[in-house]
């Protein structure tokens, strides 16, 4: 009997407050999570839906040459992409690309005001730029199978944020290999651990 009174008493406490009852808080629902992890030193660190390869963009990535600077300093471009060396300035450069890994050059042209070189790269890797005329315009290139991608850092560690849930592939390209995992991305991050 006690314990009905202690009930009514705070079920009429209730009905008695001025207060309007609160409302139901809603369970947040997760749809993206960031991947972190370690990979190899500098690797090319790629996310790849477990469907199918990501659908090509149908622009061209660009590079342009302004105020004697490349712009972006950092482009990352699909392998099978045309890549659009601009030059928007009133006078001559030169775009030269040399593979990061081997030094060897990839190509090497003179981009004369207003023009453009196009080229497309044929295989995943980082690629350094130049303007053998303006010393100190340097860009990067990375070229990778897919547009979630990132470079680990000297230390190995990575972060790819917002990407939705779901099964991938993790591709990995360092010292001349290429290495693939699957990972489930789920929850709010996601750690992924590479298995040799």
């Amino acid at each position: 009997m006690k314990v009905t009174i202690v009930i009514l008493s705070a079920a009429m406490a209730a009905c008695n407050s001025s207060s309007p009852p609160a409302a139901p808080v809603a369970a947040q629902v997760t749809t993206s999570s960031e991947v972190t992890g370690i990979a190899p030193k500098n690797a090319i660190v790629t996310l790849l839906p477990a469907a199918g390869e990501p659908a090509m963009p149908t622009d061209p990535a660009v590079l342009d040459q302004i105020s004697k600077q490349f712009l972006p300093h950092t482009l990352i471009a699909r392998v099978g992409q045309p890549v659009e060396f601009r030059n928007s300035e009133d006078m001559p450069h030169n775009v030269s690309v040399l593979r990061r890994e081997s030094g060897s050059e990839v190509f090497s042209v003179g981009t004369d005001p207003h023009q453009k070189y196009v080229h497309t790269f044929d295989r995943v890797g980082q690629f350094d730029v130049t303007c053998d005329i303006h010393e100190g315009m340097e860009a990067t290139v990375i070229v990778a199978r897919g547009p979630m991608t990132t470079i680990a850092g000297d230390d190995g560690r990575f972060s790819i944020p917002n990407v939705a849930l779901g099964a991938y592939t993790v591709s990995l390209t360092f010292n001349g290999q290429t290495v693939e995992q699957p990972l489930d991305v789920s929850g709010a991050r996601t750690e992924f651990k590479l298995t040799r």
